[in-house]
């Protein structure tokens, strides 16, 4: 071994800088923790000058120490650990996590075969059993981890179609006919992305409209449906959301199920974001009927304070998770046509994925899934107390005036604005927000107007960061007023 491999596995060195890391990292949770913390959420530069200064960084090394550079991406990477971000649907990741996450990551065994992925493949089987009981699904139930929300519902749906369809679509295709899902209007892109992967093109994603609270009009399923089947659209299932991503409207689970059954429809919940409720007896309610799904996806990424990307891929039937894909690869283990539980990669997209299971099981079994509760109804009750600062107030508007979730949007506006100045003024609020990095916020149009959009994913978020949230969208709103 050369001296330079043996200094790149040297445990000597991995042990300093790993104490150094973590040392640098409680600090660091530590400080923005504090009420009059004078971190900043960003320290924003343009993509240029970042690229540039990563550009002379690397073209003046090796460097042996790697504190430096441990430090430099601290201070170059967004706080999402901050209460004052109040950004994208992304986790806030639990320490316990991160460190479950660097045993993995050291480990590294690949998940698509058992005599590989061991003890990581078993996680995966008992994480989504554990799941499907809380969902109120059965024994029989199966699934397993993927890498995030858009492959999740990419794989359910191709299931769905393996299910639904009565004939070898992996040999001969489409034969010429149109299929097509139901879906909410205001569903994930992910959904039309998969059906067009799928290859049923735009004519696949039939949209179905929404009520005043931009939830899915079940009283309009029978006239879609009738509508696309006399257009040549043979309807497979239908998409329920839980919740949509801008507003966090969750869809009338129960009432769907009613439909496709009546239908012989194959149910699928996109989960991703709001699926987590299912852990919350105060907020359970809002899945109602999710024990009739066909299957589910849910991100332990997103509220369940897991590092990215882990998506639980769940199916009430177990035996339609062994039917979405029809490859052989017989190099990888002996019985082609077994239902091996533990050879996931003939159920998955992934044959080389990441160890994900271990970081969703390290919070499980240290805290219990009462944990997951505790976050999820912390951060839905500060959807609630937002909502309410803001109808307080009387210079804000919200599309949704009671908000179901920890996601709201709202915009300020005054008397006699026209639309286009309060977009302009609410695009420049944002702008500047970010660019000052005191607070972290996004941006959505529902339903073609432009709102300011939070999502409260961070328990340490008091009423004092929401309402001196308002309080600077107000003052740099007034700033922009000619």
């Amino acid at each position: 071994m050369t001296e330079l491999l043996r200094q790149a596995y040297d445990p000597d060195t991995f042990r300093r800088e790993g104490h150094r890391l973590v040392e640098l990292l409680a600090d660091y949770l530590t400080h923005i923790r504090q009420p009059d913390s004078p971190e900043k959420v960003l320290h924003h530069v343009t993509p240029d000058e970042l690229y540039e200064r990563w550009q002379a960084d690397l073209a003046t090394g090796p460097h042996p120490q790697v504190s430096d550079f441990f430090e430099k991406i601290l201070h170059d990477t967004i706080h999402m650990h901050h209460p004052k971000y109040l950004g994208h649907q992304t986790s806030n990741v639990a320490p316990m996590a991160a460190l479950a996450e660097l045993l993995g990551g050291l480990l590294d065994p690949g998940m698509g075969v058992y005599e590989q992925g061991t003890s990581g493949v078993a996680l995966e089987r008992l994480l989504v059993k554990e799941l499907a009981l809380t969902m109120g699904w059965g024994e029989n139930s199966e699934g397993f981890l993927t890498s995030g929300g858009t492959l999740g519902n990419l794989t359910a749906l191709l299931c769905a179609r393996q299910v639904m369809i009565e004939r070898d679509v992996w040999e001969h295709g489409f034969e010429g006919r149109q299929y097509g899902f139901l879906v909410s209007s205001e569903a994930h892109y992910s959904v039309a992305r998969a059906v067009n992967v799928m290859g049923m093109g735009s004519r696949g994603v039939v949209q179905v409209p929404v009520n005043q609270h931009f939830q899915m009009e079940t009283d309009q399923l029978e006239s879609c449906f009738r509508k696309a089947e006399n257009d040549g659209v043979k309807i497979i299932g239908v998409v329920a959301s839980s919740c949509s991503t801008a507003t966090g409207s969750f869809d009338p689970i129960d009432e769907i199920a009613d439909f496709c059954e009546a239908k012989n429809l194959w149910l699928h919940v996109d989960g991703a974001h709001g699926g987590c409720a299912v852990f919350s007896k105060k907020y359970r309610h809002l899945l109602r009927g999710i024990e009739r799904a066909d299957s589910m996806i849910l991100d332990f990424h997103k509220m369940l304070m897991t590092p990215k990307l882990v998506t639980a891929v769940a199916f009430r039937r177990g035996e339609h998770s062994y039917q979405t894909f029809n490859q052989k690869a017989s190099y990888l283990w002996d019985k082609d046509e077994g239902r091996e539980w533990f050879n996931l990669a003939k159920r998955t997209f992934e044959l080389t994925k990441s160890f994900m299971s271990v970081r969703v099981y390290a919070l499980w079994r240290t805290y219990g899934p009462e944990l997951f509760a505790e976050n999820v109804e912390r951060l839905f009750d500060l959807g609630k107390t937002f909502a309410r600062l803001i109808a307080e107030e009387g210079d804000f508007e919200m599309p949704v005036s009671e908000p179901e979730c920890n996601i709201l949007c709202f915009r300020y506006l005054m008397k006699n604005w026209s639309e286009e100045k309060i977009e302009l003024v609410n695009a420049a609020v944002r702008e500047a927000l970010v660019r000052e990095g005191e607070f972290f916020i996004v941006q959505t149009k529902v339903q073609g107007r432009l709102y300011l959009r939070t999502t409260l994913m961070n328990p340490l978020t008091t009423e004092r960061e929401l309402t001196g949230l308002l309080k600077k969208v107000r003052e740099l709103a007034l700033g922009f007023v000619d």
